[in-house]
């Protein structure tokens, strides 16, 4: 009886320490995350907060990065609150893409979007996801 229970008791303790989230939803998690740490960055008025998160060739409809920087300071400067809901995720390779409502104050859009999109596009570089538009390239 004791063998039993201890069979059992290994078993449970195996059962327990195993991971079972697949790498996709880590991934997953990961650009959720840094959503997240984009909507925390944007309602402490961190823009470098907010540009950690960004690929160094980002490239969206013709914006660089230091654009990208700017639409930041100007979102910045027009509201008081960011809010991403309902965010879903597509992975295709080393690139994804995230749709959401993005809240700014009181107006809402879903993104990506043909007037933003900015944020919804995403790139692994075998270190971590960063944001890099939708017309992102690997090297400038």
């Amino acid at each position: 009886m004791r063998y039993i229970f201890i069979i059992l008791s290994l078993f449970i303790l195996f059962s327990i320490s195993c991971d079972t989230t697949s790498p996709e939803e880590l991934n997953k998690i990961e650009i959720t995350d840094i959503l997240d740490s984009i909507q925390i960055s944007f309602n402490m008025n961190d823009i470098d907060g907010i540009m950690q998160s960004y690929h160094q060739y980002f490239f969206h409809n013709g914006d660089d990065f230091d654009f990208e920087r700017t639409r930041w300071e100007i979102r910045l400067n027009d509201n008081d609150d960011l809010l991403f809901e309902d965010i879903e995720i597509t992975l295709n390779g080393n690139f994804a893409t995230a749709s959401f409502i993005m809240r700014l104050d009181e107006t809402s859009t879903d993104e990506p979007s043909d007037e933003n999109g900015d944020i919804s596009y995403f790139y692994h570089d075998f270190e971590s996801w960063k944001i890099c538009g939708k017309d992102f390239v690997t090297e400038p």
